[in-house]
């Protein structure tokens, strides 16, 4: 016999002794014990639940349901965790009996992991009626649980789903977001960190910087850190005596974060001194005081005004354009929109033929590498004669210009008349302005 159909029968022959010690052997015979179909293990239902204590391991964690708000009541206060709760009672009250046994020995509670239970749950409801519960060791396909209702002798059989969102620990019950705002209730954000301190405001959907200077805001890292800041957990609890604030750094704070939210009022979170790798922090609405994941800190304290900028020289709308003008090197070119379409003006043999859109606004979707604020003197006078200039009016009337320099070395530079900035892009987009005329016109 081949050394692995061997294995193949010892497997065999364990799985069915197993089966017999642990499922027929200690009840009923197997035909009798197997209930036919399977019945509900609780009999109340969602909302009749005020209260859960859960002791697993030696730790009581005990829960209070207050005008549909879950909180911690021991070890220590604290606000709970809703989806912890609500997937622990979801499995509570769906939970189904698949079989039972009568009166197991000592040896089979043993075998079912009940003679010491891994949970033991004590369910408390409106009508003062307590339930208790007692889970043990899964059966050997792992897919259910053995477990005692209200000091039954009996053992049951029911999915292992309730014993998976009981078995947590006291981290795992406790609320941990920071702020507990989603990104939608924010209005405004006002950061300081290391580098100074800056403001966003959202108008009409969108996000601007206010300060330190209005300016158009990076959309994508702009919704990437207020997701970061909403969305942000706690690693723990701080155990120890937290009234002087100054043992944790929170008395004078590295970072701050002030969120104020469109239905009024406002969240603050303070972050302090670093403790291995994580730090203190605090938030306005708790008074304890509990660790955060470095990298959270990292995030808020790399937040920059010029990393945060929008980098977009113009933000064009094409279903606002009019008007669109540009004079390069190569000659002048003029379009009118009409119809959906953009109708040549300028130069005059090229009149009434179709201009390509592509061509004309295709070069506004690019950013720039760089924002100066102070430009120098040699960057200045690269505008003197600029390698091309642009006009683009708008439905309202108002006409932005835009001047684009000669080649300095690798970059170039875009000037917004009337914008104190300069912007640096790559030397390759000079050909991106500076096209031939009939390039951009229909043949």
């Amino acid at each position: 016999m081949k050394r692995s159909t061997l294995l193949l029968l010892l497997a065999a022959v364990v799985g069915g002794i197993a089966i017999y010690f642990l499922e027929i052997k200690p009840g009923k015979p197997r035909d009798e014990a197997e209930t036919p179909e399977s019945k509900e293990a609780v009999s109340f239902k969602r909302e009749d639940i005020t209260g859960v204590t859960v002791t697993r391991g030696g730790e009581t964690i005990s829960l209070e349901n207050e005008n549909n708000k879950w909180l911690i009541k021991q070890p220590t206060a604290a606000n709970a965790d809703d989806a912890a709760l609500n997937s622990l009672i979801g499995d509570l009250v769906s939970a189904r009996i698949e079989r039972d046994f009568a009166n197991p020995s000592a040896d089979a509670l043993k075998e079912y992991g009940l003679d010491s239970p891994a949970v033991k749950l004590e369910v408390r409801l409106k009508d003062g009626k307590t339930h208790k519960i007692e889970l043990g060791g899964k059966d050997p396909l792992g897919s259910s649980v053995y477990a005692r209702f209200d000091g039954s002798s009996n053992v049951v059989v029911i999915p292992a789903a309730l014993l998976a969102s009981s078995d947590k620990s006291f981290n795992d019950w406790l609320d941990r977001s920071l702020l507990g705002v989603t990104e939608y209730d924010v209005a405004s954000l006002k950061l300081t960190n290391e580098s100074g301190s800056l403001e966003l405001t959202k108008k009409d959907g969108e996000w601007a910087i206010t300060a330190p200077s209005a300016s158009a805001a990076e959309s994508g890292e702009v919704s990437s850190l207020i997701t970061d800041v909403t969305s942000a957990k706690s690693e723990s609890l701080v155990n120890e005596d937290t009234s002087d604030l100054s043992k944790f750094g929170l008395n004078k704070t590295a970072i701050t974060v002030t969120a104020r939210l469109n239905t009024g009022g406002e969240k603050v979170l303070q972050i302090g001194s670093k403790v291995n790798d994580a730090y203190y922090a605090k938030t306005s609405d708790n008074p304890k005081v509990m660790k955060i994941f470095g990298t959270l800190f990292e995030t808020l304290n790399n937040a920059k005004f010029a990393s945060l900028r929008s980098k977009q020289f113009y933000k064009l709308n094409r279903e606002e354009m009019t008007r669109f003008e540009i004079k390069n090197e190569n000659g002048k070119l003029v379009a009118e929109k009409k119809d959906d379409k953009w109708m040549v003006v300028e130069p005059a043999d090229k009149k009434d033929k179709e201009a390509q859109p592509f061509k004309l606004f295709t070069p506004f979707e690019s950013k720039a590498s760089e924002i100066l604020d102070k430009a120098t003197a040699a960057i200045n006078a690269k505008f003197a004669k600029p390698a091309a200039e642009i006009r683009l009016t708008e439905k309202s009337g108002k006409t932005t210009v835009l001047k684009v320099s000669q080649a300095d070395g690798d970059d170039i530079y875009i000037r917004v008349e009337g914008r104190p900035e300069i912007y640096k892009m790559g030397k390759m987009m000079l050909e991106s302005f500076n096209y031939k005329i009939e390039d951009a016109i229909q043949q």
